[in-house]
């Protein structure tokens, strides 16, 4: 009778095992799925306060603006191009810049929010899309001035 009792304890051990097992091993192999559904990306960075090959010039409104940093992301259908500037003129002032940069030049502004802190512009034309975030933190003594281009 015991030894009944040790052969069921026995198989219930190694039916818990296997289930362990099993249960590790999928959970193993859908977090290498998951792993290989990422895209690739791959970031080229232009050299300090240069602006990445690519980069549409013209979307560099604030000619006193000073750059800090820009870089290339390139995805597998489209690149992405980002610059980032330092300038002494106000949040509302470089938003301004902008939504006539973006009117005269006939862009679709799809979004846009305004404010004294923080305000950005989001917009398209035929040949890509434009986000534009521009922020003046109370610490900070410049306006910061970020513009990504996602060219179609």
């Amino acid at each position: 009778m015991m030894e009944n009792k040790q052969k069921i304890l026995v198989g219930l051990v190694v039916l818990l095992a296997i289930a362990l097992i099993s249960m590790l091993l999928l959970k193993n192999n859908a977090k290498q799925n998951k792993q290989a559904e990422q895209p690739k990306i791959n970031r080229v960075d232009a050299p300090k306060g240069k602006i990445v090959s690519g980069f549409p010039q013209a979307l560099i409104v604030d000619s006193s603006a000073e750059t800090q940093s820009s870089y290339t992301i390139k995805y597998e259908t489209e690149n992405q191009y980002t610059a980032s500037f330092k300038t002494d003129k106000s949040v509302k002032d470089e938003y301004s810049a902008y939504i006539s940069f973006f009117e005269k030049n006939k862009y679709e502004v799809v979004n846009k929010s305004e404010g004294p802190v923080v305000s950005s512009i989001y917009a398209k034309d035929a040949s890509g899309e434009v986000n534009v975030v521009i922020s003046r933190l109370e610490k900070d003594t410049q306006t910061s001035v970020v513009v990504s281009y996602l060219k179609k």
